[in-house]
């Protein structure tokens, strides 16, 4: 497997224990062959449908739980038809098993024993399910402030909790001493095999629109693993010339912390420390000061002709119960983006495709912050 560092462009054979460049770069797999849909394993209704563009070394499936394939419905909001990614529906709640069971069977793999990650919930919980199902010791350290619901979840699958008081920052920086010590570095922000994992989103989503792609892709964003995906799948498609172009993708944050949309929106060129706000969103899960792909991600929306947007608080949870009083019940995080569909419409055009990928469920949210 071929990786290159998104921030100096160094490229060399991926290593497990060099989880990052020397010059702190995150690391992106290169793809190593074009997408092809006679390739697509029908038959398989997980993410290993797509295995033919795996890299070899992982091709071989260890263990699944299932990820992928997760419905895209219709939902009617003021006359407008739009589509819902149920990724919430994924085996632990989250969106994030897609990534996670691709690169936890790579570390089964390479007979990887141990792991570390750090996570304010979903991702937690997501990596001690598949440490459970492979036979894995996984230790999570988590903000002492993660929904209650999430800390039970990591629980249950048997994995060591370690809450680390103060923000979410310091939670990762725990992690890394644990890295330091020897132990594997099993990172959704930084592993290369869970962007690809993620990728499959794009193509499920292709292959259930009639092999076409939406206008535009609705994405919460935190580390931006869900919208990264999205782009570099459908990015494969159009260089294999199965779409003609790549749909906008929109992404979404709170505004008491939304520093994608301000990357974006100011032109930043280095990161601009950001602070924790001092009352925190109640999109938990959103709560990333400082993401590790963030040029990649401002460089997705602009490629693909996106924008951002920063919710209210106040709109969040209204969103959540429209949500929930048809059916869909998901997390704060993930109901933003139906908190943003009225400034969505003022740049969206009536007759445009759009999707919105919501990614959480509601049983996993802090009932507290829900009131």
């Amino acid at each position: 497997m071929q990786v290159c560092c998104e921030l100096c462009g160094r490229k060399e054979e991926y290593v497990i224990a060099r989880w990052r460049c020397d010059c702190g770069g995150a690391w992106t797999l290169i793809p190593s062959r074009s997408f092809q849909s006679d390739l697509i394993e029908k038959d398989v209704h997980s993410i290993w449908r797509y295995r033919s563009f795996f890299p070899a070394e992982i091709a071989a499936l260890r263990e699944s739980l299932g990820a992928g394939l997760t419905p895209l419905l219709p939902c009617t909001i003021d006359d407008r038809v739009v589509c819902l990614k149920l990724d919430f529906l994924n085996p632990t709640g989250s969106f994030k098993d897609r990534g996670v069971e691709l690169m936890m069977n790579a570390l089964a793999a390479a007979r990887v024993e141990q792991i570390v990650e750090d996570s304010s919930g979903n991702a937690g919980a997501s990596v001690a399910a598949y440490a459970a199902r492979l036979g894995m010791k996984a230790s999570i350290f988590a903000p002492q402030h993660a929904s209650p619901a999430k800390l039970a979840q990591i629980a249950m699958y048997g994995a060591a909790i370690h809450t680390i008081p103060g923000s979410r920052l310091n939670a990762s920086q725990a992690a890394f001493e644990a890295v330091g010590r020897g132990v594997v570095f099993a990172s959704h922000a930084w592993n290369p095999l869970y962007l690809l994992g993620q990728q499959t989103a794009a193509w499920e989503l292709w292959e259930q629109n009639d092999h076409r792609a939406p206008d535009w892709v609705v994405v919460p964003v935190g580390q931006g693993g869900n919208l990264l995906g999205y782009f570099e799948g459908f990015r494969l498609l159009l260089a294999a010339g199965f779409i003609q172009k790549l749909p906008g993708l929109i992404a979404v944050q709170p505004q008491r912390l939304a520093p994608i949309c301000d990357a974006f929106e100011q032109g930043w060129k280095e990161w601009v420390e950001v602070c924790s706000p001092s009352v925190p969103s109640v999109a938990e899960g959103l709560a990333i000061t400082r993401p590790v792909r963030w040029r990649h991600i401002v460089r997705a929306i602009k490629e693909s002709g996106g924008f951002c947007v920063k919710v209210p608080e106040e709109d969040i949870i209204p969103a959540q119960r429209w949500l929930a009083e048809r059916g869909f019940y998901v997390e704060p995080t993930s109901a933003v983006v139906m908190a943003a569909y009225q400034r969505i419409t003022k740049i969206v055009e009536r007759n445009q495709s759009v999707v919105f990928s919501l990614t959480g469920n509601g049983l996993k949210a802090n009932p507290a912050s829900m009131r």
